[in-house]
């Protein structure tokens, strides 16, 4: 058992590498952690559809291009398998320079690709003002976001 422990807590770094890349506007240490796949999709939380790796980085450049930010975690919900881990995250987005930060629920698919596990998949939405809002006054109260 402490293999596959190992294994998915493998997956977790590749998220944190993710989030690091993102913060440190570096478009070429994001596509490092992608599947290499043509079949790889991101939906981002402005609802812009990218498809394919080429897709994902140019849309991805536009965005670290036009807004450093900062993504911390607030919820995690893990589902794994054997060979594919899918986190389920409400996360806080700051953009650089402000103090304001923008609710996102995002999921994130790794598959386990040649011994690394890659993303082959995000999907991104941002809360409503209502739910953002319940989320924050929950966490603020120390009942957990989903409870």
């Amino acid at each position: 058992m402490p293999r596959f422990a190992r294994l998915f807590e493998a997956a977790a770094d590749t998220l944190n590498a993710y989030y690091q890349a993102v913060a440190d506007n570096s478009i070429d240490a994001v596509m490092s952690l992608w599947i290499d796949e043509e079949f790889a999709t991101c939906i981002c939380a402005n609802g812009t559809h990218l498809h394919g790796l080429e897709d994902i980085r140019s849309g991805l450049a536009r965005q670290l291009e036009a807004e450093a930010v900062t993504i911390e975690p607030l919820d995690i919900r893990v589902y794994d398998s054997l060979g594919t881990v899918v986190y389920a995250i409400a996360e806080a987005h700051q953009p650089a320079g402000t103090v304001a930060s923008r609710m996102i629920f995002t999921t994130y698919v790794m598959v386990h690709e040649r011994g690394e596990w890659r993303i082959a998949h995000i999907h991104a939405s941002e809360m409503p003002t209502e739910a953002a809002g319940q989320f924050a006054a929950k966490l603020r109260h120390g009942q957990g976001p989903l409870h």
